[in-house]
């Protein structure tokens, strides 16, 4: 709170002191009313809410140090293999430029796009894999270290010393300066085929003003905002618009690592002695050449030390010998599940789309220009153009996003409503569009522009939104409500000749959130109504013989909480997850689907998003994994947050 605020109280003082119940009935009002607005943009998950679970980041990996051989590589890829092997994910925290300055004015720099050495290229190697089995990488600031000369503190060499606001470098304190850091380590990264997924700043030590340049580069930050709490017990979700730096965003998570680290004369018991402190999240941190030590040359056959991609194998002297080793153990004997950091914060804040004004936009998700991304379609009610932003959400997320294209000119009618057409190309899906004077419209899509392909009579009625519902053997339902709220009407799509449904009457004309259900594994969608703060709805199923609607109860098996249900692939198994959207409190609750079938809770995602919003589910980044995203009623922006859950956690 500013000193504006402070102020504005001070002022009062006198009046409070004179109305004693003024005082304390305005204090009890303020207080409520501050808790209340803040819970929303600044708040924290609670540990009891999340299941138990332990994680944990490698520190200091960079092109230097104790890595800056072959022989460190070799032995860093067996503490690497060693964790796959354990099915254990980890984070690690990588230095993409590693500068040392000695006494005697001899400098070491290595980053990792200098792609033509053939030391940085097992380097790269080596990061690369352990990316593809459990790791998650992150930018552990850019150098790690601050000047171009010898110091007496070390802070010139890279792992050792600080970054930012170095107390003698008074430009390492400026948000400029942080900016160009990370776009330094950003463009490293690129050049080098390696995507960091969260930002560590060195020692967690910045500037107040830099954190917003990094919030604005990351949604997800492997640290504790100590400028609030340097020692936070659970995550910390910061739901404010990121600006200033780029195209601005919206939110982001702060995850501490509550265990700290094991200091030097200590061992595992360290950590372990300290699971018993309740209300908290488990997670440290640990520099992996503490363990090369226990490793020793792996021999061929012929008794010659053996190497791989032309780095020496390296392998544990036995089982429970080192540190890591016992860690690993006793956590998992004592069943706590490794989670990666994208399962205890399984959406990460993202990029921001500018969409159109709710009262005269139509919105619609999916990809229908046939890129690994998807696109967002809007219909201008006003101006009668179907425009695309082919969205990029794969690389920062305050990059400027393109602009949006008119694909089509197709005037608008009160009654009007369109949806994606996945029935002509799945590819590039084109669009079905509704008529109040009973037309039905399909378009194609060409990549680059939508051109009406046929037309058919339907009943006459003004609707309010459409739905695709794929059936089998390439049929298809489109439903939607009527206008007023009150039917649930619908069109049977069968060897191209189009059959009326019998519209189904609701009880209520109230807003209701009717839902698209995909079943897995079958080409085929389901329409349901779930009811709120349940677990229990209906399935709008199809009677073709009387070609009517009749419903079927629907029982998830996820206890009854706040909010409303959707589905998604949200960790890429190809197995159907449930998310519990809580629209008032701004939480998302992913149950993931066991191998037996049933759904187990993973995490809490939020608060994240605005009061009165509509959420979507889509895979927005082509990842394979269901991501979210939130659409304003107010301002017309799309906030998006993407998934890289894990595909294993036990």
């Amino acid at each position: 709170m500013g000193p504006a605020f402070l102020g504005g109280i001070c002022s009062m003082k006198k009046i409070w002191q004179k109305n004693g119940w003024l005082r304390y009935g305005i204090a009890g009002l303020v207080s409520c009313g501050l808790f209340l607005g803040l819970y929303h943009i600044m708040t924290v998950e609670g540990a009891d809410n999340n299941p138990r679970f332990m994680m944990f980041r490698l520190e200091d990996i960079g092109p230097g140090g104790y890595y800056s051989s072959l022989e460190g590589l070799g032995k860093l890829r067996a503490v690497l293999e060693y964790l796959d092997e354990q099915q254990v994910p980890f984070s690690v925290g990588v230095v993409p430029r590693w500068i040392n300055i000695s006494a005697e004015g001899a400098r070491y720099d290595k980053s990792i796009d200098q792609l033509d050495d053939t030391y940085i290229q097992a380097f790269n190697k080596i990061i690369k894999d352990a990316a593809a089995h459990r790791a998650t990488i992150g930018m552990h600031g850019y150098t790690h270290q601050a000047g171009d000369v010898h110091r007496e503190d070390g802070h010139q060499a890279s792992g050792i010393g600080n970054e930012f606001n170095v107390s003698d470098l008074p430009e390492t304190s400026t948000p400029a300066f942080a900016e160009s850091r990370v776009k330094e380590g950003w463009g490293r990264f690129h050049k080098a085929g390696i995507t960091p997924e969260f930002w560590e700043a060195p020692h967690y030590h910045t500037a107040p003003e830099q954190d917003k340049v990094f919030r604005s580069y990351f949604g997800l930050q492997y640290q504790p905002d100590v400028t609030i709490d340097p020692n936070p017990p659970v995550a910390r979700y910061e739901n404010i618009v990121n600006k200033g730096f780029g195209s601005a965003s919206l939110g982001s998570v702060y995850v501490p690592t509550t265990l700290s680290y094991i200091p030097a004369g200590k061992d595992e018991k360290f950590i372990l002695n300290q699971l018993s402190v309740p209300g908290r999240i488990y997670s440290f941190f640990y520099h992996p050449f503490l363990e090369f030590s226990h490793l020793e040359p792996t021999l061929d056959e012929n008794g010659v030390p053996a190497s791989r991609d032309g780095i020496p194998v390296y392998h544990y002297e036995g089982e429970n010998k080192s540190v890591l080793q016992r860690l690993i153990k006793q956590i998992q004997m004592k069943g706590y599940p490794f989670y990666s950091i994208h399962d205890y914060v399984p959406f990460t804040p993202a990029e921001r789309v500018k969409v159109g004004s709710p009262k005269t936009t139509l919105v619609q998700i999916g990809n229908v220009s046939g890129r690994d991304q998807t696109d967002i379609v809007t219909w201008d009610k006003q101006a009668g153009a179907i425009s695309v932003i082919q969205g990029q959400f794969k690389e920062l997320r305050n990059d400027r996003q393109p602009a949006s294209q008119q694909w089509a000119s197709v005037p608008y009618t009160d009654g009007s409503a369109f949806s994606l057409n996945s029935r002509i190309d799945g590819k590039k899906k084109g669009l079905w569009i509704v008529r109040p004077t009973g037309k039905l419209e399909a378009y194609a899509s060409t990549g680059s522009s939508f051109k009406r392909s046929e037309v058919w009579t339907i009943p006459a009625n003004r609707w309010y939104d459409l739905y695709e519902l794929r059936q089998p053997n390439g049929d298809c339902i489109l439903a939607g409500q009527s206008q007023d709220r009150t039917k649930l009407l619908g069109v049977y799509m069968h060897e191209g000749e189009v059959k009326a449904i019998k519209p189904y009457t609701f009880k209520s004309s109230t807003s209701r959130d009717l839902i698209v259900r995909n079943l897995l594994h079958q080409d085929e969608q389901k329409l349901m109504l779930f009811k709120e703060n349940t677990s229990q709805g209906v399935e709008f199923e199809l009677d073709q013989a009387k070609m009517q609607w009749k419903l079927k109860t629907v029982e998830l098996d996820i206890p009854d909480e706040l909010g409303n249900i959707r589905f998604g692939d949200f960790n890429g198994d190809g197995k159907e997850d449930i998310l519990r959207w809580d629209s008032k409190n701004l939480t998302n609750r992913v149950y993931q689907q066991t191998e037996d079938g049933t759904y187990k809770l993973l995490s809490i995602f939020g608060p994240w998003g605005k009061a009165n919003e509509r959420l979507a589910v889509a895979d927005f980044d082509g990842n394979g994994k269901a991501d979210i995203a939130m659409y304003s009623n107010e301002d017309g922006f799309l906030d998006v947050a993407l998934s890289f859950q894990s595909d294993h956690v036990k």
